[in-house]
């Protein structure tokens, strides 16, 4: 159970797995289930100013939650089971307000193009996750001082996340006190000047059932001396974790659309192929129903096979009907690779600012940024742009065709039952609209076969336009008339540049962005390697031992605690020495400032007691005096 820092609200998290916000009055305000079965929670943790909790798994994934609706705001998976959290917000001196400095505020969100809400007819946002404020999904744009949640996992080791998103450090302890030996982090808390990180740790032999308990003591100076650096990183990271979800869920809605439109096809073009096989029988190895229709558009002339489907299957009314409901998905996707480029421009620009950062050695180059990193995430982006901009073009030419085919099939309908069809109609079809209705036969009705092989797999196939799958395009766009192409090709010079995107014409659209997510993730988690590398032990203080048997006291396990004084200057360490119920317990205070004596701290010892007869009292001190003296308290 957790308190919130700022409202009358209490986390809560059960046996299991759930996690229930409670008022102060015990009115539920709302629950989460368990991930997953076998789950549970490891441990809960407030944002600073109360808005997000963080709740860490026993999985190891930890997942920020926005306290009005539960909404999933952000998740982490540190592979790890999830022992300790704290969330720290940094604190400057007295009479020191905070200052962005030499840089300014993040105004991108005053030329960048504005992005839509994604459209709740579809299935693409994962159960929990929010769909409004896309500009600042994750929460975090009013955040001034930074802030750091501190992790701490079952394995001895501690990981840092600014905001609670933005990977800063990950801390692997080595110390020979301790190696070899199996450990896990008990407690973990930084200084509010974010130059010491302070451990407890419970380190055991294997098969063992004494436990030694440590107080760490983690120099972090690199962190503190580069929080400015580390805030607009955090941001950035903050602001392309959002665009890269709402490009992976806008995808899904494209995806979900083009499934709307083969379905569509193979219910009505199924059976005309099922017809098409009992008559044919074995005479033919495959049927093509691309063979009858093309007949049709050239001689004139349609099957029997054809014209039974076309006038008592189909019908004049289920084509419209098909038709319109096409078209709609049709442009429903055109609207959605809109948003791709959209979401794609805000992708190129913070990646470029990103890149002119690492640029600057001397105070994002010593965090981790890489020039080297950042210039090909940046090339990826440019990549993914072109991508989405062939898309495009592929789709208005596929809404042409369509159009062009439903209106030549409607003519032919009406004069197959004897109908005349009218004549704003015939005068539409141009010889350019009757190439149109070739080529979307040709294209989509290709493959359209019933051989007992492929009887399974659907019939109707958008061959050019089947770009969102995880393979290479079977036929790709034809750019060698383009101008651009044909210069490029002329001139070796520009072969060997590095200022241009690349282009990955043999690509879909999905494999390219799964290129610009690993080129993102590689770029924006060096400095999670940097830092923890730069963090090293200056103390390893025994604290005491204990026996316990795991499985049968885990709950009565001693218990340990570390907080810090608002405004102050100690970080307190409180603990239990035995296991519950006891009646003593240990305060460790410790400097919390980096203008303190690092070796300079003080232990007391709180005995819980009832008063009686002098007699027992003189006892009882005599045996607190015996127990205090089993701790230990050397360097």
């Amino acid at each position: 159970m957790v308190w919130s820092p700022k409202m009358d609200l209490m986390a809560l998290a059960n046996v299991q797995g759930e996690v229930v916000l409670h008022r102060l009055s015990w009115q539920k305000v709302w629950t989460i289930p368990a991930p997953a079965d076998n789950v549970t929670v490891g441990t809960l943790a407030w944002r600073p100013d109360g808005r997000v909790l963080a709740v860490g798994y026993s999985n190891g994934t930890v997942c920020l939650r926005h306290i009005e609706n539960a909404d999933v705001l952000h998740e982490v998976d540190i592979q790890e089971k999830v022992t300790s959290m704290n969330w720290v917000s940094q604190e400057f001196p007295e009479g020191e307000l905070w200052s962005p400095g030499i840089y300014p505020e993040d105004n991108s969100v005053h030329y960048l193009p504005k992005l839509e809400p994604l459209n709740k007819s579809y299935n693409s946002l994962p159960k929990g996750h929010q769909e409004e404020n896309v500009e600042d999904a994750k929460k975090v744009k009013n955040q001034k001082e930074l802030n750091l949640l501190v992790v701490g996992s079952g394995c001895g080791n501690v990981y840092l996340f600014a905001y609670g998103i933005f990977p800063s450090g990950s801390v692997i302890l080595m110390h020979l006190d301790i190696e070899n030996k199996k450990r896990q982090v008990k407690s973990a808390m930084i200084s509010q000047d974010l130059y010491t990180l302070w451990l407890v740790l419970e380190v055991s032999e294997e098969e063992s059932e004494t436990f030694h308990y440590y107080l760490v003591s983690i120099d972090t100076t690199l962190l503190a001396s580069r929080h400015k650096e580390l805030r607009l990183l955090a941001l950035k990271y903050a602001e392309l974790s959002s665009l890269l979800e709402y490009l992976n869920s806008t995808i899904q809605q494209m995806t979900e659309a083009w499934e709307d439109i083969l379905m569509e096809m193979d219910d009505k073009l199924l059976k005309f192929a099922e017809e098409k096989k009992k008559q044919c029988g074995n005479s033919r190895p495959a049927v093509s129903v691309s063979t009858d229709f093309l007949e049709m558009l050239l001689m004139g002339k349609a099957s029997t096979e054809l014209r039974l489907f076309l006038l008592h299957e189909l019908t004049e009314k289920g084509l419209k009907k098909l038709g319109l409901s096409i078209e709609s998905s049709y442009l429903s996707i055109q609207k959605l690779v809109t948003r791709l480029q959209n979401v794609g421009v805000s992708i190129v620009s913070h990646l470029s600012d990103l890149h002119g950062m690492s640029m600057w050695y001397d105070r994002f180059g010593v965090v981790g940024l890489t020039e080297k990193s950042l210039h090909e995430a940046v090339m990826a982006a440019g990549t993914f742009m072109l991508k989405a901009s062939e898309l495009h073009q592929v789709i208005d030419r596929s809404i042409k065709s369509l159009k062009a085919f439903f209106r030549w099939l409607y003519v032919v309908i009406l004069r197959l039952g004897g109908d005349q069809p009218p004549a704003q109609e015939t005068s539409k079809m141009t010889q350019h609209d009757f190439n149109f209705v070739a080529e979307f036969i040709r294209d989509n009705f290709d493959q359209l076969t019933l051989d007992e092989d492929d009887a399974k797999k659907p019939g109707f196939k958008l061959i050019k336009n089947i770009i969102y799958k995880k393979e290479d395009l079977q036929f790709p766009a034809d750019n060698s008339k383009n101008p651009w192409i044909k210069f490029c090709d002329r001139e070796p010079v520009m072969d060997v540049n590095t200022f241009l995107y690349p282009v990955k014409p043999n690509k879909s659209l999905v494999q390219v962005q799964q290129i610009l997510e690993d080129k993102v993730e590689v770029a924006l988690t060096k400095p999670t390697t940097v830092i923890g590398r730069e963090c090293h032990c200056t103390r390893l203080l025994k604290l005491f031992s204990s026996q316990h048997q795991l499985k049968k006291e885990v709950e009565l396990l001693p218990r340990i605690a570390q907080f810090s004084v608002t405004n102050g200057s100690q970080l307190y360490t409180v603990f239990t020495t035995t296991t519950l119920p006891c009646d003593n317990l240990y305060i460790i205070r410790t400097p919390d400032t980096s203008d303190r004596p690092k070796d300079s701290f003080q232990v007391a010892s709180i005995c819980i007691k009832s008063l009686g007869p002098p007699e027992e009292q003189e006892e009882e001190q005599e045996s607190d005096a015996h127990k205090d003296s089993s701790l230990n308290t050397s360097m």
